[in-house]
């Protein structure tokens, strides 16, 4: 798939869940979907991910939704890493970040789950199976 600079607003990586894993407050988890997985390159890269789908669940004894109910109640400011690992997630990033004016080393993270949080981070380029996204901190 082709990407061109001039159709870069918000473009859909992938609609369904991608398999993330989540470190925060020095915990992890690996139950965690993001849907929606979204990029856009202007003025800086930054993706997007709605977790909120992870509450949605009959049963809250599920990891997943435990998980994110402690992020949604106020964990989320304790963000530490989100590893994407779905792979048609991490080849459209890719293509997308190729076309890029400015692929600095810093992007932006929104993370939707009860609201929308926004977060600074910094991708690790010496990984090839995940996008690992370590969150800057002021």
């Amino acid at each position: 798939m082709r990407y061109t600079a001039e159709a870069m607003n918000w473009l859909s990586l992938k609609k369904g869940g991608s398999s993330l894993h989540v470190a925060y407050a020095d915990t992890y988890t690996n139950s965690l979907y993001g849907y929606d997985a979204r990029v856009r390159i202007r003025p800086t890269v930054e993706i997007s991910l709605d977790l909120n789908r992870n509450l949605r669940t009959k049963n809250k004894s599920e990891d997943g939704y435990i998980d994110a109910r402690e992020l949604a109640d106020g964990e989320i400011d304790q963000l530490e890493v989100v590893q994407i690992c779905d792979e048609r997630v991490i080849d459209r990033l890719a293509a997308a970040v190729e076309i890029a004016d400015n692929p600095d080393s810093e992007w932006g993270l929104t993370i939707e789950l009860e609201g929308q949080h926004k977060f600074r981070v910094r991708p690790d380029p010496d990984r090839s199976d995940s996008v690992l996204l370590r969150v800057i901190r002021p």
